[in-house]
């Protein structure tokens, strides 16, 4: 197993399962979330409700989609990390840490052999990419032994602070 860095689009993963950041609500219309939900349609964004609907969600947990039309390119399972209460709220380092470990737990329980993530809390500003690219690589090379991870992003400042990181 592996950690796999890559500047690209995440709606293309290329594993069996993709975590997304998401919120509380199950909405879906903002940066990458809003992206994810126009390649995959409608599908996810009705469960992402559902489930937010149905489950008492907390900040720092998780929960799961069908991944929509982006099962053609093999994903079977979207998670979407709940790292904020509401769509415009902030969120914190220790959430998204906590999070993406809580988030990879479940991927692996479920039986997951690959994961694709994007950065999680980068878009818009919410927090600095250095210290986020730092727990990703600290909380995913915990994880590397038991499924196959791959950090996919757009952002070249975030991905450069990962392979620095993961070369070092």
């Amino acid at each position: 197993m592996e950690i796999d860095i890559r500047l690209a689009d995440i709606a293309y993963p290329k594993s069996e399962a993709m975590i997304i950041p998401g919120n509380t609500v199950g909405l879906m219309n903002r940066g990458l979330a809003l992206r994810i939900l126009k390649d995959s349609l409608g599908t996810v964004r009705k469960e992402a409700k559902k489930a937010a609907k149905e489950t008492e969600l907390q900040v720092g947990e998780c929960f799961k989609t069908v991944p929509g039309r982006l099962k053609r390119r093999g994903l079977k399972n979207m998670y979407h990390a709940v790292i904020k209460r509401f769509p415009n709220d902030m969120t914190t380092i220790k959430v998204v840490s906590d999070c993406l470990e809580y988030t990879l737990k479940q991927v692996i329980k479920d039986g997951n052999k690959s994961v694709s993530i994007s950065g999680l809390g980068i878009e818009d500003g919410d927090l600095e990419k250095i210290i986020v690219a730092r727990i990703f690589v600290l909380t995913c090379q915990k994880y590397s032994d038991k499924i196959d991870i791959k950090i996919i992003d757009s952002d070249k400042r975030f991905v450069s602070e990962l392979e620095k990181l993961l070369e070092g």
